[in-house]
């Protein structure tokens, strides 16, 4: 259904975006047929590719590495801490929505340009408000190496405590605190706090059951206006 509409589309570059099981499947089933059919002729052609999975999802055993090809080809990435519609988008006027009714499940083309960019319209906000995966750096669960101060910043970090909650409960000052969590984006080779939870549960110096699943701080999250093609 995705080759016949990116058949339909009459511009050789175009934008694809696939939310919630789409991405997944691109991510966690890279034999499948959908898995292949993007990567030769979505990626292959030189058709730009977005994935907004969800962070639980993104958590799952195998799928950093997965991601870190994904973008090394030029895909872009965000997660979500909410719940996602199942959509693959092409441009702003083809959309294929997959449905479930019980245990029956179908997808619909979707190609009434009024329905498309109310999809369009309904998915920006979730992909606005989603953080983005950046490039892995290189570090490793060896090469960080935590005290027990910026261990007890990471826990709380990952529990989604706020800066000056955490100072008091740590008996330093907001400014050190801060300094700390700098530290550890540092050591564990990010930018961002949303990031540095994602990062240290992958490495294991954080359990993946410590994060709490929720919207990163605005400046965590970049908002970037471009066009779908």
């Amino acid at each position: 259904m995705l080759r016949q509409a990116l058949v339909q589309r009459r511009t050789p570059h175009c934008g694809v975006q696939l939310v919630g099981r789409f991405a997944v499947e691109m991510v966690g089933r890279p034999d499948s047929d959908l898995s292949r059919f993007i990567h030769d002729e979505v990626l292959g052609r030189g058709h730009n590719l977005r994935l907004l999975l969800s962070q639980p999802a993104s958590l799952k055993p195998g799928f950093r590495s997965r991601m870190a090809r994904l973008m090394a080809e030029g895909t872009r990435i965000r997660l979500s801490s909410g719940p996602l519609p199942d959509l693959a988008l092409v441009a702003t006027d083809l959309a294929v929505v997959d449905t479930r009714a019980g245990s029956e499940q179908s997808r619909i083309l979707v190609v009434r340009r009024e329905a498309t960019n109310a999809l369009h319209q309904f998915q920006q906000p979730l992909w606005d408000h989603a953080a983005e995966l950046l490039q892995p750096r290189q570090a490793t669960a060896e090469s960080v190496q935590l005290d027990p101060i910026l261990s007890k910043v990471l826990q709380m970090l990952g529990s989604g405590t706020k800066d000056d909650t955490a100072a008091r409960q740590l008996d330093v000052s907001v400014r050190t605190y801060r300094r700390h969590v700098a530290a550890i984006l540092k050591s564990l080779g990010v930018s961002t706090r949303f990031e540095a939870g994602l990062r240290a549960a992958e490495l294991g110096v954080l359990n993946p059951g410590q994060i709490r699943h929720q919207h990163p701080a605005p400046t965590d999250t970049p908002v970037l206006a471009e066009d779908a093609c």
